[in-house]
């Protein structure tokens, strides 16, 4: 749900009928995102609009850092946010009219300059100014918004811009094959999979695939039939279409599908629908909203967490997004005669 302010409601709790008196810029960031990926999905101008209105909130929302500016929630910048920024980037880019309206885009010029500000010579991000710890969020929502950056901007390519990212490139495919991170995982398999197509370089999907064991492996070898689990799903679902396109993987092709599809019939189950009364726990237990209806569309937290947070409902828009595109590119084309 968006606020007159362009931001989005950022949580509501059924027990107690309350919204939440926290926020995240992060999450708001975020929500902006996934209602970017809708709009190259659907092309719906409601969604364009929404983002505009949100992007507003974000220029307010931001502080000045070195020759650029970054995303903070509350104007201070030793509070900014280095993987808000990253997302905000990618809503510019993917309501972006044209090429055009990129290149001539100051905001977007100065998120940029803000993001390149934070890379330390290893070719990872400061989290935040004037902090030398990195965060595995950030680090791959970073690498996404670059690798998409890059790819859109083709040969008018900024030097400095193609030197962050190559780096970026060989920082990440090391150290989070050393030291994988749950999360880092979507982020991380999103943006190598942007880089593989954009490339077809194999260091990416061999990065896809080995990731994608350590997740089966160690990250997360079950599935909790409790947890809200988009989030793994949109990297699954990334590496997985890159897994299909390239030889000698299809076991692991195999097991993936399978999984997402035990991880989206569990999500699924937490969504909010038209008309639905109460939220059910079992068969003897449930809990009834009457603000309920008016959420429906959102995903609760978890099985057993009935609140709604936007950062849930960004994820599984995004993942049921990519299964879409799955699906289609798996159903037969109709035969003609």
């Amino acid at each position: 749900m968006q606020l007159d302010s362009g931001l989005f409601r950022y949580e509501h709790d059924f027990v107690s009928g309350a919204d939440s008196q926290q926020n995240n810029i992060v999450r708001q960031a975020g929500a902006a995102f996934a209602l970017g990926e809708y709009l190259l999905y659907s092309k719906d101008p409601v969604a364009r609009e929404a983002i505009d209105r949100a992007r507003s909130a974000f220029e307010r929302h931001s502080v000045a850092w070195k020759e650029g500016k970054l995303l903070a929630w509350n104007g201070k910048q030793d509070q900014a946010k280095a993987g808000a920024t990253a997302l905000a980037i990618l809503a510019t880019l993917f309501s972006a009219a044209d090429e055009q309206a990129l290149q001539s885009d100051g905001q977007l010029r100065g998120w940029v300059k803000g993001i390149l500000a934070l890379q330390q010579p290893n070719g990872g991000f400061s989290s935040k100014p004037g902090s030398k710890m990195q965060s595995a969020y950030s680090n791959g929502e970073i690498w996404l918004a670059l690798a998409v950056l890059v790819d859109r901007s083709g040969d008018a390519v900024d030097p400095v811009l193609s030197g962050a990212l190559e780096q970026a490139d060989n920082r990440f495919l090391a150290f989070y094959t050393d030291q994988p991170d749950i999360g880092f995982f979507h982020w991380g398999m999103m943006a190598a999979a942007n880089r593989f197509w954009s490339t077809r370089d194999p260091r990416f999907s061999r990065f896809i695939a080995e990731q994608t064991r350590l997740f089966l492996e160690q990250l997360r070898p079950n599935t909790s039939s409790k947890s809200n689990s988009c989030y793994s799903v949109e990297g699954l679902l990334a590496g997985l279409e890159v897994l299909h396109a390239e030889k000698g993987y299809e076991g692991l092709s195999g097991q993936v599908g399978l999984r997402v599809d035990e991880e989206m019939q569990k999500n699924l189950r937490l969504q909010i629908l038209p008309g639905q009364k109460n939220i059910r726990f079992s068969k003897l237990r449930y809990l009834k909203a009457p603000e309920l209806e008016r959420y429906s569309g959102a995903f609760l937290n978890g099985k057993y967490r009935p609140q709604i947070r936007i950062d849930a409902t960004q994820h599984c828009l995004s993942a049921m997004l990519k299964d879409k595109a799955r699906s289609a590119k798996s159903t037969p084309a109709p035969k003609t005669h």
